[in-house]
């Protein structure tokens, strides 16, 4: 969901522009109002919106100064910029500026609505670019620190950025015994599933520990595990851990060495293969006769960057947009390699099975999982790969039905009693959403389902209430009022005021006190 913030100085047109965006079924919210851009500021700061549609014209504070000032601390929230067609020149200042897109007063329903579809459509392209920009940099790091381990050429200009990170760290070598058990009906086609399962199980652990940790696939069954040397005293329990649970759960032994500390990148290589000396079983493992077999693409990034997207729905309540995107993956999947595909598969699996355990509250189930990998080794086809994915995102989906009717049920009634208790603080729609443990879009739109009003002018209605019954009751004056029902501008409480009732603060207690 788009959230928006309004300024505008007009109140009359302002509420209007507030009317055109509550009317429509789209995915937008007006998260905040201001009367100029001095107070939109501080209000871009606490609500941080997607997108601020701004008149130009305004006293304290015009929209194109607001403009700047907003892209110099936020570049990434959008501006839409109101203006009259004698204000054309300042106007193209704002889209050279930044600005996305202009409206000319008077602007209609339709011309708004288009602009905000626009916009709408731009953020979420931007929004995904920028989690794939982010994941596809993490790829080539990941890329350049296997290159330095295995003495590989790679890009200078990420040593910079290893050496930072990695400096100061404990390198942990550890290694699959054997892929192959006697104990385990496992295949020489499996070892790449079981590889990539070990990986995940114990990136698992490292979120489920909360410990910080670079977590990279080497060689066919050998990894490196970096750990913040300040992180000893947990250490131990988290290499135990992942040992027992790949163990438990993949009947497969992991051997751990500890390398030593980091001091430079130049000492990777070194301390490496040194442990690798150090231990003998990892120079002849029962399956790959004294020499390790390069390891197959392992690709965790593209993982990740599924696990952010599907959270971005999710946070967003876009259902049916995240249900479309599960099935558009598994469409592009089933054009895949045939070998690559069951990797592929699991990586969806892992990265939902995160999102769930993050976004959705669920236990993390590694049996579960696990029995469902053994499903995936029984697949001989594309077909039955794409069928056990389908049965994966539906699993999942259901698990975030569970999720929204659990926390939905009397969310609104909750915190409408929360409003009523702190209408005078500076309430936000994060903090009431947190207060009934839901995600701000997905609350923002329950409750604009269940009151008919949008969560701002909700508070609105109720602060008024209450200046109401102070104006009539006490002999507060009007910037008393005003701080006592959470406004720190009385100039713009009287506003609100007087749009809510037609009458002006002192006006009304003049009326009711007769």
């Amino acid at each position: 969901m788009m959230r928006i913030l309004l300024v505008e100085d007009e109140p009359l047109f302002r509420k209007g522009l507030a009317k055109m965006i509550a009317g429509s079924e789209a995915s937008w919210e007006v998260c905040g109002e201001a009367e100029n851009g001095l107070v939109a500021e501080r209000l871009i700061a606490e609500l941080q919106p997607d997108l601020v549609v701004t008149d130009i014209r305004m006293p304290v504070m015009d929209g194109l100064e607001l403009l700047r000032s907003t892209k110099a601390v936020f570049p990434d929230i959008e501006f839409i910029v109101i203006t009259g067609f004698q204000d054309f020149q300042y106007a193209q200042t704002a889209l050279r500026s930044g600005a996305l897109d202009l409206l000319v007063k008077p602007c209609s329903k339709p011309d708004m609505h288009e602009a905000l579809s626009k916009a709408d459509e731009f953020v979420q392209k931007k929004q995904m670019a920028a989690r794939k920009e982010a994941s596809e940099r993490q790829l080539l790091q990941e890329n350049a620190l296997r290159a330095v381990f295995l003495r590989f050429p790679y890009r200078q200009e990420a040593a910079a950025e290893l050496e930072r990170e990695l400096r100061c760290s404990i390198l942990f070598v550890l290694h699959v015994a054997d892929f192959l058990p006697e104990d385990r009906g496992y295949m020489k086609r499996d070892v790449p599933l079981l590889q990539y399962a070990v990986l995940n199980i114990m990136g698992e652990l490292l979120d489920v520990f909360e410990t910080w940790g670079t977590l990279l696939l080497i060689e066919a069954g050998r990894f490196a595990l970096l750990l913040p040397a300040e992180a000893s005293a947990e250490e131990e329990r988290l290499l135990d851990a992942a040992c027992s649970t790949v163990r438990q759960l993949l009947g497969l032994t992991v051997l751990v060495h500890n390398a030593g500390h980091v001091r430079s990148l130049s000492e990777l290589a070194d301390l490496y293969e040194a442990a690798l000396a150090e231990s003998a079983q990892s120079r002849v493992s029962a399956d790959q006769g004294g020499k390790p077999e390069a390891a197959l693409p392992v690709n965790r990034v593209r993982q990740q960057l599924i696990g952010a997207q599907a959270a971005a729905l999710i946070m967003a309540g876009q259902a049916e947009a995240l249900q479309q995107y599960l099935d558009e993956l598994i469409k592009e999947m089933r054009a895949m390699d045939a070998e690559a595909l069951p990797i592929e598969a699991l990586s969806l699996s892992f990265a939902l099975q995160d999102v769930a355990r993050k976004q959705l509250e669920r236990e993390y189930e590694a049996r579960a999982l696990t029995e469902r990998i053994g499903k995936l080794n029984e697949c001989r086809s594309g077909d039955e790969v794409c069928a056990w994915m389908k049965a994966e995102t539906e699993r999942f989906m259901q698990d975030y039905e569970e999720w929204q009717n659990r926390y939905s049920s009397n969310a609104v009634l909750r915190a409408v009693r929360y409003i009523e208790e702190r209408y005078a603080e500076q309430l936000s729609l994060q903090q009431v959403a947190s207060h009934v443990h839901l995600n701000a879009a997905y609350f923002s739109h329950l409750f604009k389902k269940e009151t008919g009003r949008s969560f701002v002018n909700f508070l609105i209605d109720v602060r008024m209430d209450k200046a109401k019954l102070l104006l009539s009751n006490t002999n507060l004056n009007v910037t008393e009022v005003s701080g006592r029902v959470g406004y720190d501008l009385p100039n713009y409480f009287a506003k609100l005021f007087k749009i809510n009732t037609g009458l002006s603060p002192k006006e009304y207690r003049k009326h009711t006190t007769i």
